[in-house]
């Protein structure tokens, strides 16, 4: 009820609710609003609303009897105040306020209602209780290193990892996971189960837990953590639950791994099947096992006094040295070798030696770990395969076309295969351990290859021992001989002699594989025959050539006497048109003889008129006799020949040769450019090849290639051309064993290589 006398004093109270700065609100005894401020309206949410006269209930349907009972008792009289109290807002948020309730009195010194004050802490309190969780979630990361934290907002249903808590469960840098996800991250079974019950018990119970758990990443790899979760709780319920996630793996595993191998190793080292032990770093046995004491016959305590250098062969040692050298100074982690030992009572012990290295805390070496398998047996076995394949393949291998004779070390007979029956007439009976490889040579061969051996080896050698002496000191001998057949009749026959040794690498015997070459050596003397035929024809063919040159000469020099006559005795003859036709074909028949006189001369042997010509000197005498052509042409020439370079060669050849390819260069000159003419020389194998390059007119080789050599042939129009110089030149480098090449480009210039021999 509103009462008149009370109107000035309530009025002045509304406009001090009104005007005030803080949330304050007036009520009558109803617990109606009569007025309310500015802040206490933005404060609730209830900017915008007529509240006037409206239920305090009404627009906070939500207020507990508690807060009910506190305003009943300020409308007797009461005054409540307090610095911290919460409640639910319309919007479902806790809010954070402190309050001060107090009755207002009528002029009539009654109560007319209350005065409510409320200030909002609510930001204060946030950012008190994220402080407080912060500092508690920084306690428990530092106690577990400082790693990755997550966050399951309950409210929200989602889930937070930090990027280390991610990385820690290999997952995808964009992932999101949710509960779910991160539940099913642990092993299934055992651990599955128990973060699950924690996690819950953390929730209903507000349990924070800390525990070592097995989870499978993203990529399937097995690793374990460590998990913190702490309870986050708001009106005495759990909102969210954070925590620290911490990658234990490593460690982990580590202990376990290195109680487990401490473990195997010695289980291992003492009833390993294999010899085992520790060696120092300067070779000395530290512990041995029982099984390689088994192996090399030595005791513990004697092996203790020794280094595995003692009872190594020496053959091996070299090869032992280098790797453990490599595996000490870290370019290798291990190696693995046969070697051999000598056991105790001095007989050899094949090993499969494996070694690795052990360091120390610092990271240098320690000791080395062997392991050592007897592999005697199988050596052994594989010495005697090797021997039999190597002796079963030969045979096998021949054709019984194929004469294959083994012999011992003495030369008797111990293998005789069916091609040396059917090319010998013998048979394998008659052979094997009664004759030795003489009976079937012709002894004055083996007389004359005994002289032979004896001279180059200083030492007499005699019988059988002519035909495998070779073969004895580690050559292959392969040469012609001839074998007697029973019926005595001969035949060539091309034998090679190799050795047979055992597995000690010592000769046992010999093997001698025969081919009969009686079709080749026929062929052979057809060829000679033949040979001997084209010789005769070629000296029949110089004769004639000397014959025509001879007489040719004789007709031309008869005929340029007559033209000469003619011009002094009857001089009106030389006007007849015809008297210079005469004249040109006299001069032409002269030059056509020395063409041939040229040729008939190359055709004579050269190989004992080779000399040996320094190369150098003949390019600059045929540089010299150019040397007015050269000046006229305003030739470039660049030698690049050593001085130190010889040549087999006939001297007039050799000037004749060079005289003509640089003749050739300066004539055939292009007029678009200075000329220039290169000469190199360079050793190829039993070769000198010299290379003349010019810049000249070139030539079209797909044109003319085929016949560039050939006589009287020209390609540049050319009016002093005769087409004879470069056949010349060719069957003079070829008659001194050598050999030309050109290589040429119309208009870019062209390269003759010239192939003599050192």
């Amino acid at each position: 009820m509103h009462h008149s006398e009370n109107q000035p004093i309530k009025d002045r109270s509304e406009l001090f609710v009104e005007q005030s700065p803080s949330a304050i609100a007036m009520f009558d005894r109803e617990v109606r609003y009569l007025a309310a401020s500015q802040q206490w309206l933005k404060d609730y949410n209830l900017e915008g609303l007529d509240i006037i006269g409206k239920s305090h209930y009404d627009i906070f349907d939500n207020i507990s009897q508690e807060w009910k009972d506190i305003h009943q008792e300020c409308l007797k009289g009461a005054i409540k105040k307090k610095q911290e109290d919460s409640f639910i807002g319309n919007d479902g948020t806790t809010q954070w306020i402190s309050w001060d309730i107090r009755p207002w009195y009528t002029e009539k010194n009654e109560i007319g209602g209350i005065l409510m004050y409320t200030a909002d802490i609510t930001p204060i309190k946030k950012k008190e209780h994220l402080l407080s969780r912060y500092q508690e979630l920084l306690d428990k990361t530092n106690e577990v290193a400082s790693i990755g934290t997550w966050e399951v907002d309950l409210k929200k249903k989602t889930v937070t990892w930090s990027k280390v808590t991610r990385d820690i469960h290999e997952a995808a840098e964009g992932f999101t996971p949710n509960i779910n996800d991160g539940i099913n991250f642990y092993k299934e079974g055992e651990n599955r189960e128990i973060i699950y019950k924690h996690f819950q018990a953390c929730i209903e119970e507000k349990k924070t837990f800390d525990l070592e758990l097995e989870i499978i990443t993203a990529k399937g790899n097995h690793k374990w953590i460590r998990t913190v979760g702490i309870p986050e709780i708001e009106n005495n319920q759990v909102v969210s639950v954070y925590g620290v996630f911490q990658d234990i793996d490593e460690k982990t595993k580590a202990n376990k791994l290195l109680a487990l191998q401490e473990e195997q190793f010695r289980q291992t080292f003492e009833f390993a099947a294999n010899g085992m032990a520790l060696v120092g770093l300067q070779g000395q046995w530290l512990q041995v096992n029982k099984s390689l004491s088994q192996i090399i016959g030595y005791s513990k305590n004697e092996l203790e006094k020794l280094t595995f250098a003692d009872i190594t062969h020496p053959a091996d040692l070299e090869k032992d040295y280098k790797l453990l050298d490599q595996l000490t100074n870290g370019k290798i982690d291990s190696y693995q070798m046969e070697k051999r030992y000598f056991h105790k009572k001095g007989h050899i012990i094949w090993v499969l030696l494996s070694v690795s290295m052990v360091k120390n805390s610092m990271g240098l070496p320690s000791h080395y770990v062997a392991q050592i398998n007897n592999i005697t047996e199988r050596k052994q076995a594989q010495f005697q395969l090797q021997e039999s394949i190597s002796k079963l393949q030969g045979i096998q291998d021949a054709s019984t076309q194929v004469s294959i004779i083994e012999t011992d070390i003495n030369g008797v007979i111990k293998s005789f295969n069916r091609g040396a029956e059917n090319l010998l007439g013998y048979s394998a009976t008659e052979m094997i351990d009664k004759q030795t490889p003489e009976i079937i040579h012709l002894a004055s061969e083996i007389k004359e290859r005994s002289k032979e051996l004896s001279k180059s080896y200083n030492t007499d050698i005699q019988g059988v021992q002519t035909l495998v002496y070779q073969a004895s000191v580690g050559l292959y001998e392969t040469r012609e001989w001839t074998y007697i057949r029973k019926n005595g009749s001969t035949f060539p026959v091309q034998l090679t002699v190799t050795a047979i040794k055992n597995s000690n690498n010592e000769v046992k015997g010999y093997l001698g594989v025969a081919t009969d070459i009686s079709n080749l050596k026929r062929v052979e003397e057809e060829v000679k025959s033949l040979l001997d035929v084209t010789q005769e024809q070629n000296e029949r063919l110089l004769n004639f050539a000397h014959i025509v040159s001879h007489n040719l000469r004789s007709h031309s020099g008869n005929l340029s006497m007559l033209t000469e006559l003619m011009k002094m005795e009857v001089p009106e003859a030389t006007q007849n048109p015809f008297f210079p036709l005469l004249t040109e074909a006299s001069e032409n028949l002269k030059e056509t003889i020395q063409h041939l006189n040229e040729v008939v001369a190359m055709s004579t042997k050269t190989n004992d008129n080779l000399l040996s010509l320094n190369l150098l000197e003949y390019i600059k005498k045929a540089q010299t006799n150019l040397h007015a052509s050269i000046l006229e042409s305003e030739t470039q020439i660049e030698i690049n020949v050593s001085s130190s370079i010889f040549v087999k060669a006939i001297p007039a050849y050799l000037e004749s040769i060079f005289l003509n390819l640089i003749s050739n260069a300066v004539k055939y000159r292009s007029s678009e450019r200075p000329n220039r003419i290169t000469i190199d020389a360079i050793v190829k194998k039993q070769f000198v090849v010299i290379k003349f390059t010019d810049n000249g007119m070139g030539m079209n080789m797909k044109l003319h290639g085929r016949k560039l050599f050939g006589m009287y042939k020209t390609f540049h129009g050319n009016e002093d051309a005769r087409g004879i110089g470069l056949f010349i030149t060719k069957n003079q480098i070829e008659a001194m064993n050598g050999k030309i090449e050109v290589e040429s480009e119309l208009d870019k210039g062209t390269t003759f290589k010239v192939y003599l021999k050192l």
